[in-house]
């Protein structure tokens, strides 16, 4: 059984995820989901702040079994949100700050799964937001909001090229940092248990 769904999963994530990875409506990004998923079980991208507290939800879906597709809207974030790019900045990959092109302000997006207990579609505030990465081979989906165009550079080979608006990256953490723009490739999430 599992040999099937591994099978199935190998032929149908790679032509949904590579259909479109950016149109007019933004960027879609779609997998296989790991581990037991809950009835209910729903995906939610928010923007959040400086500290990963989610603020503004984006787009959400159901998790439908074994697989996820979720299309991102093209929405700026809110201008509270959108804070300086210095030395305060926390991305996945970047440490020792070494500088940035321009002045910029940017906002991050982040993934979360919540069980929607009431069957509603949407999540109530009585419903737990859990953090979840998006996995691309040996990256990590990461999806930042900038303006102007500003490229940020920092320890360990640190170097992302931002373009005006949203921007989805992979990040590999490793000597030296990879950083490449996602293309569609089949993510993956781990709900554990």
């Amino acid at each position: 059984m599992n040999r099937t769904r591994s099978f199935l999963l190998a032929l149908t994530v790679p032509l949904m995820a590579s259909a479109v990875a950016v149109n007019t409506s933004g960027v879609v990004v779609g997998g296989a989901v790991v581990g037991n998923v809950a009835p209910e079980t729903r995906l939610s991208a928010w923007v959040v702040t400086p500290f990963g507290q989610p603020v503004q939800l984006l787009a959400e879906t159901a998790l439908a079994g074994d697989t996820f597709r979720l299309t991102l809207p093209d929405t700026a974030p809110q201008d509270r949100l959108r804070v300086p790019v210095d030395e305060r900045t926390a991305w996945p990959g970047l440490v020792d700050f070494a500088g940035a092109s321009v002045q910029a302000r940017a906002a991050e997006l982040k993934f979360f799964t919540y069980r929607d207990a009431n069957g509603n579609g949407k999540r109530d505030e009585a419903e737990p937001l859990r953090e979840v990465r998006l996995n691309a081979g040996k990256g990590e989906l990461f999806m930042v909001w900038a303006t102007p165009d500003v490229s940020v550079r920092g320890g360990g080979g640190y170097e992302a090229n931002l373009k005006s608006g949203w921007n989805a990256l992979v990040v590999e953490v490793r000597r030296p940092v990879r950083i490449a723009p996602y293309t569609g490739q089949p993510l993956q999430i781990n709900v554990g248990r």
